[in-house]
């Protein structure tokens, strides 16, 4: 399930290995050579250095070994001893997997500079490890599990490899950069616009906070999901009963529409904790700042009952290799009109790696309007706060939900 130790260059494949985008492991230019020069801190599933690698300066993101019922919609009855199952379900909800998929996804559609910059993964071998447990002895290193539940059984212990030992630990290299300390209308405005690429791009559950940013930019993907996914995609799973695809769907735009909320809590949280700041954050998702409870501004009152989310990621198309969104569209007095609008990039990165091009986002994709009973869509309007309702499990290397009826569809 976990990474096994490679044996050779040959070994270090993209990762994850499932249908969707992977990310490629880091180049050391040979043997494996890191200076760890400072501890960060430490999130709900990583620690975060600052280390030396080939004379540039990077965060390292080193990934806890987290037990299974903490991985995306994992269900309780889960089989933990049903080994294809597992890696199912790895492959798509363990952070580690998560992030690896994101940053892939940014990286294959061409929009690495939504986020900071990610140089791939790494696999910890045994003297780096080492050297960074003496190094930091005075720092509860702890793997097993994840904040709120660590260290209560050796999770990592209980994956060996080929070779009897403890699978090495995984790491992601990013780019260095400095919390936000003075946050603006300008910047939060760009934040909202990235949200909304990230949507198009098929990423989402973001996990939106000041904590997050970096450089200006969203840094954490460990809680993301990036389309094709068992919550976003049925036909990953062709056997599902008829209520099943409904409910996927709700769920997937709860968690579009969370991103939104947390936005919204971003920037009311940072005004009320920096109130010495000359002006405060004007811009809101939602313009009320309470979830989708705004005027929709169109003609039929059946209409102004609806619910949306600003983007449907659903919409990208995954299947083809390097996959690009939907076309871009265009709105005329009739309607919508799509074009095919393309964009050229050659940036090139400080490992001189360079760009492909890239189809171009739309700036103003259609909206989602949920299909749901008045009921549900007035209850939307209230909420501001999102949780995982649907719990899934895996047979035959299918992944499924456990039966579930969403009320008030």
């Amino acid at each position: 399930m976990h990474p096994d130790w490679p044996e050779s260059d040959a070994d270090l494949v993209p990762l994850p290995q499932c249908l969707g985008p992977k990310l490629k492991p880091f180049d050391f230019l040979g043997p494996q050579k890191i200076n760890f020069l400072e501890y960060l801190g430490q999130g709900l599933h990583s620690f975060v250095f600052k280390v030396e690698i080939l004379g540039h300066i990077y965060a390292l993101k080193l990934f806890r070994f987290d037990y299974v019922d903490e991985w995306i919609g994992t269900a309780e009855t889960f089989d933990k001893n049903d080994t294809i199952a597992l890696n199912v379900m790895y492959n798509y909800s363990e952070a580690f997997n998560c992030e690896c998929r994101s940053f892939g996804r940014l990286q294959e559609a061409g929009y690495e500079e939504l986020a900071v910059k990610c140089f791939g993964y790494l696999l910890l071998d045994e003297e780096h490890e080492r050297i960074m447990m003496d190094k930091f002895s005075h720092v509860d290193l702890e793997f097993n599990g994840n904040v709120y539940a660590s260290g209560c059984d050796d999770v990592r212990a209980s994956f060996t490899g080929k070779s009897g030992r403890p699978p090495p630990i995984r790491g992601i290299v990013k780019e260095f950069g400095l919390e936000a300390k003075n946050l603006k209308t300008k910047d939060m405005r760009k934040v909202l616009q990235d949200i909304k690429r990230f949507h198009q791009l098929g990423i989402i559950g973001l996990d939106v906070a000041d904590r997050q940013l970096i450089n200006g930019k969203l840094c954490d993907f460990s809680t993301a999901i990036t389309v094709p996914h068992f919550i976003t995609t049925p036909e990953l799973s062709p056997y599902l009963p008829p209520v099943a695809p409904p409910a996927m769907a709700y769920e997937t735009f709860i968690i579009t529409m969370n991103d939104y909320w947390e936005f919204d809590d971003m920037v009311q949280l940072w005004n009320e904790e920096h109130e010495d700041q000359k002006t405060e954050i004007a811009v809101r998702a939602f313009p009320s700042g309470r979830g989708c409870r705004i005027d929709y501004n169109l003609r039929s009152t059946p209409s102004r009952d609806r619910v949306y989310t600003f983007v449907d990621p659903r919409r990208y198309n995954w299947k083809a290799l390097g996959a690009s969104p939907e076309p871009a569209t265009s709105r005329t007095r009739h309607g919508p009109r799509t074009r095919q609008r393309t964009k050229s990039c050659s940036a090139t990165n400080s490992r001189g790696a360079t760009s492909k091009p890239r189809i171009r986002l739309d700036n103003w994709p259609p909206r989602w309007y949920l299909d749901c009973k008045k009921e549900t869509a007035a209850r939307l309007k209230k909420q501001t706060s999102f949780a995982y309702k649907l719990r899934w499990h895996a047979n035959n290397g299918l992944i499924y939900p456990m039966p579930v009826v969403v009320g008030g569809r």
